[in-house]
């Protein structure tokens, strides 16, 4: 059985942290839905969150990852390598704790999913912004996949080391977009943990077993 990344609990400088980065984000896409993204100022984020412009920029690098969320830094080398480490027979399960573990927590705010959820259906520009965002993210993933799959080619299961990696990369990509709808329908600061990863996988095999395709 593989088991669950242990992280530290969060103590009360870090959820003071969260707190203020949830009341950033949570005033960027409100005002995004109100104004249109292309009209929404750092100056308005701040103003909204009441937070002075230097902690604004001590949180997000720039506006539009307050709006759309920020590119996830992937730990590389040996620090990745312990997470996927956790799970050698199931790299999408590895590859979805280093996910959180490069976030530093498995909190998710679900008023700011809801209300990302609205604006990228409503605003094709913050979909475009959400691609450039999440592409950042999906490079070093895939690099850092791929450099464990070469350290280890016991665990491979595919011939090809790139194709390998691509899919289970987009295999998490697509957990995790999927978990989003339900995060959106939740409550409050509601902390995940790996039942939505393996619900969504039984999802998948479910859809992919053919004798449960109607003829």
């Amino acid at each position: 059985m593989n088991t669950t990344v242990d992280q530290k609990p969060e103590g009360l400088r870090a959820r003071k942290r969260r707190a203020t980065e949830n009341a950033i984000e949570t005033s960027a896409v409100k005002l995004a839905l109100e104004h249109g993204v292309e009209n929404v100022t750092v100056e308005a984020i701040c103003e909204m969150a009441d937070i002075s412009r230097s902690t604004f920029f001590n949180y997000f690098p720039a506006r539009d990852y307050a709006i759309v969320g920020r590119a996830i830094s992937i730990p590389e080398g040996s620090e990745a390598f312990s997470i996927l480490d956790t799970a050698p027979k199931n790299l999408p399960l590895g590859l979805y704790r280093l996910l959180f573990a490069a976030i530093g927590h498995r909190n998710v705010n679900t008023e700011v999913a809801r209300l990302r959820m609205q604006l990228l259906a409503e605003q094709p520009e913050a979909a475009r912004m959400s691609q450039i965002s999440m592409l950042e993210t999906s490079g070093p993933l895939l690099m850092t996949t791929m450099a464990w799959l070469q350290a280890h080619p016991e665990h491979r299961k595919l011939d090809e080391i790139g194709r390998e990696a691509w899919l289970a990369s987009s295999i998490v990509h697509s957990i995790v977009s999927a978990q989003m709808m339900e995060w959106a329908q939740g409550a409050g600061d509601m902390e995940t943990d790996e039942s939505g990863f393996h619900d969504v996988i039984a999802d998948f095999q479910v859809m992919l077993d053919s004798e449960s395709t109607p003829s």
